[in-house]
């Protein structure tokens, strides 16, 4: 590759490198080479990228729709970029700097720095221990709609994807997906990534039979008495 080409990822992964700088991109996601030297590389990125920099070596990033930089010249790092302007940045080993909204801090072993829009970065702070995956399922696993609705909650500047396919993830960390169903048993799965690439998956059986009738709920009237 050389400066301006692109690289993009939609199932799998993809790997770049110049000596002491190695770049992984994971699925759905976007890398733009800006500057390539012998031992230093420059890319705009989105999507959730890891790199491995030797300590002779630098690797300068532009993350995809935020203003923000990262910069790293010794570590094992990822870069996660939703393209809304959310960023989380978190470090294996050695040590990032990130910067945003006229502020730089320093991202440590273990440590996760997020920024949202135009705020500065978060102050760096232990990754949680385990990943953080919540969904809400319906009830009825059985149904006669063409449409399975999702909702959950992960940790903020995670991905998530449902069926394979990335799904939006409000700044909350929360987010909602509707399935399509075709006939017959299948199974559902959702998968999140968090900030220092580490993956959780739930999935469920359901079943389409458009020979069952529709749900009907009865409401009750209640009449208040003086």
């Amino acid at each position: 590759m050389t400066v301006r080409d692109s690289l993009r990822t939609d199932v799998g992964e993809a790997d770049v490198a110049v000596e002491g700088v190695r770049v992984r991109l994971h699925e759905s996601s976007r890398l733009e080479l800006k500057q390539v030297d012998k031992k230093s590389l420059r890319a705009r990125v989105g999507g959730s990228v890891e790199s491995e920099v030797d300590k002779s070596s630098r690797f300068d990033i532009e993350i995809e729709g935020s203003d923000a930089t990262a910069f790293s010249q010794g570590g094992h790092f990822f870069v996660t970029a939703d393209g809304r302007g959310v960023v989380a940045v978190a470090s294996v080993t050695g040590t990032v700097h990130l910067s945003g909204g006229g502020k730089t801090v320093e991202v440590n072993k273990g440590e996760v720095s997020k920024i949202v829009r135009s705020d500065p970065p978060s102050p760096p702070a232990a990754a949680l221990r385990r990943v953080l995956l919540s969904v809400e399922w319906p009830r009825q696993r059985d149904t006669n709609r063409s449409i399975l609705p999702l909702s959950g909650r992960v940790e903020p500047g995670s991905r998530v994807f449902v069926q394979g396919q990335p799904v939006l993830v409000e700044l909350a960390g929360t987010f909602r997906a509707e399935v399509p169903l075709k006939q017959g048993k299948q199974k559902v799965a959702v998968v999140t990534v968090d900030a220092l690439g580490r993956r959780k998956e739930m999935e469920k059986t359901v079943k389409r039979d458009d020979s069952l009738p529709d749900v009907k709920v009865k409401k009750k009237l209640w009449q208040w008495r003086r």
